[in-house]
């Protein structure tokens, strides 16, 4: 599985783990700790968009609108990456059959 992919299904597990628990207001907040998971740079990342939110010491909750959001946008970046990758392989595949 490639980096990228491995990502995706870490930052979705976070997103997860936080509905299954129910921490999507303030006050169902968590301690980090409960979610399961190591604390990492993909959860930092998140946080600092917004999609978990702290409250108080080391306790968080899940934002929905931000996760919807912010996997709407990683989808969309998924599909322009995939877009670029096809061109360039169709351009790749042309300019050998000319030849």
């Amino acid at each position: 599985m490639s980096a990228a992919a491995v990502i995706i299904v870490r930052r979705k597990r976070l997103i997860r783990r936080f509905r299954e628990r129910g921490a999507t207001s303030p006050d169902r907040a968590i301690p980090f700790a409960d979610v399961g998971v190591r604390r990492s740079w993909i959860f930092e990342q998140m946080v600092s968009r917004g999609v978990f939110v702290p409250v108080g010491e080391d306790r968080y909750y899940m934002n929905e609108q931000a996760a919807g959001e912010f996997l709407h946008a990683q989808r969309r970046r998924a599909l322009v990456v995939t877009a670029i990758l096809f061109v360039v392989f169709m351009i790749v595949v042309l300019m050998s059959a000319r030849w």
